[in-house]
Parts: structure tokens; sequence; C-alpha cells
């Protein structure tokens, strides 16, 4: 069935205005409710009238059954008639039948129109009351007028009959119905109103409409116009409201748009990339200007031509077949391949290529994105290459990126697996740090951190350990990799085993050390220069030697100028320039007048012109030099010493043997051999001590606590000679100190120092022997000093007084060897004393022995 011939007649009979719309259904809705409204107000009318007919109806007849009773009882008929007349005038009431308790009539009374009654037997045609309906209500028709019967007993106990009242309902009906009239024409005439108010509201409510429409239609042309507000209504102000919302919106969609296109447009311009789009047939309807480039022709010459003539892989069922196998991306589908293609003069080159493909109501159409893969071969084959350089390498090589937490790594060559032993998939996402293991201490491991804060590179030796847990040094230089921006974003490590050169340079380093210790320790002073001849080491036994400052720098000819300062002008200096180019071993010695007298053997290894670094040695050579002379001053002394006593024995013993000599004189030879003999073994004997002690070092000394005061006494008791009125004046008021030496060394030291207080005083003169205390370092020392008023000595005499054989006196008139005081000397130093000697020439020599004093223990209380 076709509807649309029924819709088109009612569509036109329908208005097309809303206000015409709004009239026509409110009219119908008016007519609808108020027939709703008569039909069921009549219904409810009716029912009203009955009810109200029948409650006045039964009671009326309730009341004529009461008045009725006392006068049925009676059979006063008259009465009877009489008390019901005025029931009988009430309006609505047509007649009123009496019947006895057997049913028979008994009076019928009925009012006229002019109010008067007839009383009258009931008519044969009456109808009886049906059995068992008294004091029920029935609706009857009598003379076309509807009525009710209501018949009601005249005793409820008693039977003494019936009362019937004819009720009429049309007076009830007719009131009701006039109201009804009165009620449907009130709600007609509000109706109308209302129709003529909401037509009226309409028209003016839909003024501001036809202003909106306009607006609307305007829009298209002026768009971002805005409408004024009028008129009261919130709907129109919310409408005008959102329609100016709209247009506003509308606008910023529009230049929104047009800022789009013109940014797709200037993607197409800027883009690097060849965008062409291609109808159906695959033929090119577009191209942007990197196509024009890359391909090299102008759009007019490719315009309508196939894609295969630029793309010839790429003919239409070919790019029909990979589209459909393509990818699919909501609407479209989306292939890509690598393909060639070819630029305007036949040139072919790479290209990565696109094509996608939509299908809609407009048909099918493809979009195809070319680009010029050249560079990025080129590219690719380089990184390529540089990967196999990486991967070649004998060098570790790690990548790690700082950008994210824990700095992991992403990239391990080969190399760095041969050198640690852990395989790229171990390494890659752990900090370098696992190859430190519990080895973290290491202060160069806050050198690495400190550069990667800073962004700086940093080369580093590590202790790392291998997977097999392993030792091995690692040189480690990381450099930083920035982003354009400078932020850096990943940083390369590259690693070195130098485990070897590691070893070499400690075992170096040992050794070094050991030469540094050896120089250090040495008591011969090194002077090194290196292969320019600037001075780079000097130790400190050559610092002491010399006085040199350490950090004074200088070349060969200045250390020439320096240290010939040094050296005793009368000697000739052999400057170490002077031999420079001559490679070998130089040696000469050299006297020092600065900061001391010093006697240094030079040694010179020169190894200059740039072959080499050349070494100074020195060798304090004094003592030796000093013992040299010393020895052959020793020899030549021992030797006039010895020749003395041996002449003068020889002398005599032969003049006894060859020559009679008279009695009275062989007693003065042999008192003179005796004598000479007893010198000679004096000296013998004192040589033999002063050798066993400096061989034996005090090792046959016989150290025990003894008190000053014996030792004292005991030496001078011993000294003293009968008759010689030369005395010693003793003083020993520390006597009880106690002394830890031996006791006849000690004797034999303070006797040597008396006996020359004797020979060295010819003249006489007081021999004093004191004791005093003192404190040095916190320990107490008690002196022995011994002082004459002799011949004294000068300051040379005395800064020789402890040489062997060495005399003061040097004419003989004074007896002794010269080895008293060297014996002194030795026994005072081994037992850990000193000895201090004060002298003036023509004066006297006062000699102090100091000895360090015991300490006493606490005295203990009782």
């Amino acid at each position: 069935m076709n509807y649309s011939l029924i819709r088109t007649p009612l569509a036109a009979l329908w208005p097309s205005r809303l206000r015409h719309q709004m009239l026509v259904l409110l009219v119908a809705v008016m007519l609808v409710a108020m027939c709703a409204l008569y039909a069921v107000s009549s219904q409810r009318a009716a029912d009203a009238a009955f009810q109200t007919s029948s409650q006045w109806a039964g009671a009326l007849a309730r009341t004529a059954a009461g008045a009725a009773a006392p006068l049925l009882v009676k059979a006063d008929d008259s009465g009877l008639e009489k008390s019901l007349r005025d029931i009988a005038r009430l309006p609505g009431v047509l007649r009123i039948d009496v019947r006895d308790s057997g049913g028979v009539a008994l009076l019928s009374l009925r009012a006229l129109a002019d109010g008067s009654i007839i009383a009258r037997n009931l008519p044969p045609d009456m109808p009886q009351p049906p059995a068992g309906a008294h004091g029920s209500v029935h609706a009857v028709q009598v003379a076309g007028i509807d009525a009710l019967q209501v018949w009601a007993p005249v005793d409820p106990i008693m039977p003494l009959g019936h009362i019937g009242v004819l009720f009429s309902q049309h007076g009830e009906r007719e009131q009701l119905m006039k109201m009804q009239r009165e009620l449907v024409g009130a709600i007609a005439l509000v109706g109308l109103l209302t129709i003529a108010a909401v037509y009226t509201f309409l028209m003016r409510s839909l003024a501001p409409l036809q202003r909106v429409v306009r607006f609307s239609r305007s829009l298209g042309d002026q768009v971002g116009l805005t409408l004024q507000q009028q008129g009261n209504s919130r709907e129109v102000a919310e409408l005008t409201e959102a329609l100016n919302h709209a247009s506003l919106t509308l606008q910023q969609q529009l230049v929104s748009i047009r800022d789009n296109e013109a940014r797709v447009h200037s993607l197409l311009d800027a883009t690097p990339d060849a965008i062409l789009g291609l109808d159906a047939q695959a033929c090119i309807v577009m191209l942007n200007p990197a196509a024009s480039s890359i391909f090299g022709v102008e759009p007019e010459q490719v315009v309508g031509q196939p894609l295969a003539s630029l793309l010839p892989a790429l003919p239409l069922d070919e790019i029909d077949r990979i589209t459909r196998e393509g990818m699919l991306i909501r609407a479209s589908r989306m292939a890509r391949l690598d393909s060639s293609a070819l630029r305007r003069d036949g040139t072919e080159f790479p290209v990565e290529v696109a094509i996608s493909r939509v299908e809609d109501e407009h048909g099918t159409r493809y979009t195809c994105v070319v680009r010029d893969v050249t560079d990025q071969r080129w590219v690719d084959s380089m990184l390529r290459l540089y990967n196999r350089a990486l991967e070649c390498a004998t060098n570790g090589v790690v990548i790690s990126d700082v950008r994210v937490p824990g700095q992991p790594i992403f990239y391990a060559n080969p190399a760095f697996e041969k050198i640690t032993g852990y395989s790229a998939s171990d390494a890659i996402g752990r900090n370098c740090a696992f190859l430190q293991g519990e080895d973290r201490e290491q202060p160069e491991i806050a050198a690495l951190r400190e550069a990667v804060r800073q962004g700086q590179p940093a080369t580093v030796v590590l202790r790392n350990y291998r997977k097999d847990g392993t030792l091995f040094f690692n040189e480690l230089s990381i450099a930083p990799v920035a982003a354009p921006d400078g932020e850096v974003t990943h940083y390369v490590g590259v690693q070195s085993d130098v485990t070897e050169r590691e070893r070499a340079r400690f075992a170096l380093a040992e050794r070094s050390a050991r030469l540094n210790a050896v120089f250090d320790l040495s008591p011969d002073g090194f002077v090194v220069f290196d292969r320019e001849g600037q001075m780079v080491y000097c130790n400190q036994a050559f610092v002491q030697m010399t006085g040199w400052d350490a950090s004074q720098g200088c070349d060969i000819v200045g250390f020439d100028r320096q240290f010939v300062a040094l050296c005793n002008p009368a000697q000739a200096y052999v400057p170490v320039a002077a031999s420079v180019g001559v490679a070998g071993t130089h040696a000469d010695t050299l006297e020092l007048l600065r900061p001391e007298r010093r006697t240094l053997a030079r040694l010179a290894r020169l190894n200059l012109g740039g072959h080499g670094e050349s070494i100074l040695y020195f060798r304090d050579v004094t003592h030796e030099t000093e013992v040299d002379r010393m020895k052959s001053e020793f020899l030549t002394t021992a030797a006039h010493e010895l020749r003395t006593p041996m002449a003068s024995i020889f002398g005599f013993a032969e003049l006894m043997l060859k020559r009679p000599v008279p009695p009275d004189r062989q007693r003065d030879v042999m008192e003179t051999i005796h004598r000479q003999a007893s010198l000679l073994i004096n000296m013998v004997n004192e040589l033999l001590d002063l050798a066993r002690i400096e061989a034996r070092q005090g090792k046959d000394f016989r150290i025990t606590e003894h008190a000053l005061g014996p030792l004292i006494d005991e030496t001078v008791g011993a000294l003293m000679i009968h008759g010689d009125p030369r005395k010693v004046e003793v003083r020993a008021e520390h006597g009880d100190a106690r002394l830890m030496v031996d006791h006849d060394k000690t004797r034999q030291a303070i006797t040597n120092v008396l006996s020359n207080a004797y020979k060295y005083s010819p003249g006489g003169g007081s021999i004093r022997l004191h004791t005093q205390l003192r404190e040095v370092d916190g320990q107490q020392q008690v002196g022995v000093s011994v002082t004459d008023s002799g011949i004294g000595m000068t300051p040379a005499q005395k800064a020789r007084l402890f040489e062997r054989f060495y005399r003061a006196d040097p004419s003989g008139n004074i007896p002794g060897t010269g080895l008293g005081m060297c014996l002194v000397e030795e026994i005072m130093e081994l037992q850990g004393g000193q000895i201090e000697v004060d002298s003036e020439p023509g004066i006297g020599t006062r000699v102090t022995l100091w000895f360090p004093v015991v300490a006493q223990p606490a005295a203990v209380p009782a």
C-alpha cells in the first residue's frame, strides 16, 4: 500500500503555521473535552437524580407509613386520608397507595395541578408490590414520566399493611440538567477565553521567533553575527543565546577549518615526502610541491597520468591487490612497501611507498606517499659499517641511557663479552656498576659519578671482576652524547683490559718505591738530570751534604755555578757541563767548605745529547779521608813514640853488651832500660785497651750499681804518691749518687783525668775534684770535675784533645802516650756519659765527667 497517497491530503488540511496549529489543536481539545464532560455529567446527573429521588421517595414512604400506622390499627379511613393529604401535595409525589396486610387496596391519593387531592380506589391495573420488595425502590414509567415506586411497611413488627409512594424524577432531573447546561456553558466560555488568550500569547511569543528565523537564515552569510535578546520568554532568550553561541562557535569552527586547511596546505607544501592523490583508476589527480621536487616534474605534466609513470612497479591491479591485502585502519586500508621510482630524466632511485585506499559513497580513491630513501640507504649502509666496526673492535663498547633511572646499558659489543665474560643479554638493562662486584670503595668511581653529573667526559682505571670472579683492570673512557638541545641523553663507554699494563705499572711503581726508599735511606747523594739537562731529582742525603734547596731547579750549567761556590777555591773544580756529550762514567774528588768542611767523591754517569738521563753520585768520604789521615798520623806518631823508648832500651842494652860498664853505672843504665820498657809497656797496654774497647763496644764492661763517693775515694787514694807535696782537694758533695757503671773502667777514666792534671801542671798548683748535679731532658746527671792550674790549651789544641797520640806539649818534657783522653772518651760514651772540657792557655783546664744518675725508688713508710 502506498501510504504517501493517503498522507498527502491529510497533510494539506493541516495548517503549516505554528499559531494555526496551536489554534486548531486548542479548539479540538476543547471540543473533545466538552463532549466528554457533557457525556460524563449527563450520566452523573441521571445517577444523582435517581439517588436523590430514591432517598426522597423512601423518606416520604416511611413518613406516610408512620402517620398511617395508628389510623390503620383503629381502621379510621377518614383520618388516614386526612393524614396522607399533606404528603400527597408535596412536589414530585404522583400518588400514595395504601394496602392492608393481605394486599387489598384501601386508599389511593393523587394530587392535581391546582393542589386538590383525589382519593379513590386503586385501579385494577395498578401494579401490586412484589413479594419481598417492600422497602426497595423500583423505576417505573407512568404516562411517559420516569417515576420511582417505593413501598414501606406500616409497622415492622405487626403486619398492618404497606404504603406505596409513586415519586416523579422529572423535577430533580430538570434541576440537574439546568445546572449541567449552565456548567457546560461556563466551561465553553472559559475555553473560548483560554483559546483567545493562548492564541494572543502565541502571537506575541512567536514574533521573536520570526526574528530568530530571519537571524538563523542570515548565519550562512554573516558568520559571527549575534542577536539582541527581546521579549520576556525564557525559552526565546535561551534559544537566542544558543543561536548566538552557535554563531560564535560556527565562526570559530570556520576559522579553525580555514586554519586547518591552511595548515594542511602548509604541511603538504613543507613535507619532504611526495604526496599523490589518485582516483579509482590510479591516475594522479593532485600532488604536493615535494613530489615535483622528488620526481623532477611539474604538476601539469603528471596530473591525469597513471601512477605507473612515476612508479613502474605499481600499476592499477597491483595497487588494488596490495591495498586489499593491506592493514585495515578504520574505514581505509593501508599498505607499505619498498619500491623504485623514476625521475623525469629516467634516473631510478629507491623509495618507500605508503598507499591508502578509501571507499565511500563517492567511489574508490587512493592516497600515495612516496619517500626518497637514497640518503637513508646510504646512512643505513654507513650505520651497518659502523656497527660492524664496533663488533670487530677489540675494546669493549657499552652505551647507557642516562634518562632512565639507574642509567641501564642498552648496547654492548662482542668485545665486551670477551673482556668481561658477560654476554650482551646479561648486561643490557643493568648499570655498569655490576662489574665492580663488592669492590665499591674506589676513588675513581666518585670521579666517574661527578663527570656524569656534570655531563663531562672522563677516563679512569677501575678494578672490575669478570663473570667467573677474576679481577681485571678496566681502563674506562666515557663520553656524553647530547641531544640537539644540549641535554645529555646517553653515555658511551669504551673499555680496555689493561691488567698487564697495570701489573707492569704496579711492578714499576714498586721498583720505583724501592729505589726511592734506597735513595732516601742512602747516606750517599744522588742528583738526576733529564735529557734536556734539567735537574729533576736530588735525594735528602745530597741536601744534607750541600744545604741545597730541594725545590730549586736548575740546569747543569747552573748546577756547576752554584756547586763551585761551595767548594774550596784552592782545588780545581771539574764542571759537569764540561763532560757534556762524552758518554760514560767520570770520577773525581771535591772538597767543600760550605755548609761545613767535607770531602766528597763524585761519580758522574753522563748520557746527554738526548740519549738518556745523567746521574751524579756523591759520597761523603770525609770520615774515610780523616781516618786515612789519622791512620797515617797514628802510624807516624806510634812509630815515633815506640821508637824513642826502643832506641833507649836498644842503645843501653847494646852498651852493656859491648862495653864494660862500671858497677856504679850499671844501675843507672838498668833503671833507664826499665823505665823505657815500662813506658813502652804502658803505651802498648793503652793501645790494647783502646783497641779492645773499640772492638767489643763495651761488651766486656761489667755494669753494676755503685755509689759515686767510694769510687772517688778509691781512685784518689790509689793515685797519691807517698811524699808528693801536691794533693787533690776533694769536695764530693754528691757522693751518695748511684751510678750504673763499670767499677774498674770508671776508676781508670777518673785516674787518667787526674794524671793529666798532675802532668800538665809542671810548676805545681792546686788540683781540685768536686761534684755537681744537672738535669738534661728529664734525666738527672752527676758530674765529676777535675780542675788544674797547668799550662792549659788553645782552642786548636782543645779540638784535637781526643786524637790518638796527640799531646798538648809536643816537646816531650811531659811524659805520656797521648792515648789517655781517647780511652776516657770511649769509656764515657759506652757508659752513656759525656765529657766537657774548659781550658785557657796559661790558666788551667777543667775536665768534667757526666754520669747518668740511677733513679731512686720511693721510700716505703714503716
